[in-house]
């Protein structure tokens, strides 16, 4: 029951978002929208930053987080790109919240775990030891161009198909690693 009424609040919370502005939207009009009392709200979430931030964990952390443990990180890429491709007007309002609510800030915690996967996995697959140091670079440099990119992308007025940029992030974290390996002197130039 917890589980449903949390949904049908953040359901109804995301549907608001598409309409009108994160500012504009308040706790009376959410629960109004579900037709549950007003009280009940505040028996899941403090606030409606708690709300933002409950969806972004839910959903944003069920592709990255949850699926990460079974399926290939491209795959949790193409379906977490078909994700915002599909939830797009809310994101881009959720994309003006400033603060310690604004989605960059909350996507990079999910987004590092996802590049982190990706390090560990050609780091054991190629046997090549990294400094920690240097994975910490990796790290940081790749998850915010991630974040920074999925942001301007669902900004875009004229978004690349989701199929257009998957094939370009496979190509470019593909392409990073496979310099890191030349670099290493795991993969050497075909001639």
């Amino acid at each position: 029951m917890t589980q449903t009424t949390q949904q049908t609040i953040a359901t109804a919370f995301k549907q608001l978002m598409v309409e009108q502005p994160f500012n504009k939207t308040s706790v009376t009009t959410i629960m109004n929208k579900t037709g549950i009392r007003r009280q009940t709200f505040y028996d899941y979430f403090p606030d409606k930053y708690a709300l933002l931030d409950w969806i972004y964990d839910q959903e944003i952390g069920v592709y990255i987080d949850e699926y990460l443990s079974y399926i290939h990180w491209t795959q949790v890429l193409a379906q977490l790109f078909n994700y915002f491709d599909a939830n797009r007007a809310f994101y881009q309002n959720a994309l003006s919240i400033e603060g310690q609510n604004a989605f960059e800030r909350h996507f990079i915690h999910h987004v590092h775990q996802l590049i982190n996967r990706i390090i560990q996995d050609l780091a054991s697959a190629h046997h090549i030891t990294l400094s920690t140091d240097y994975q910490a670079f990796l790290l940081s440099f790749l998850s915010n161009a991630l974040v920074a990119y999925t942001a301007e992308w669902l900004r875009s007025r004229h978004p690349q198909s989701v199929s257009k940029v998957i094939t370009a992030l496979k190509m470019t974290l593909t392409d990073t690693i496979n310099g890191l390996l030349l670099r290493t002197g795991h993969l050497y130039e075909q001639r």
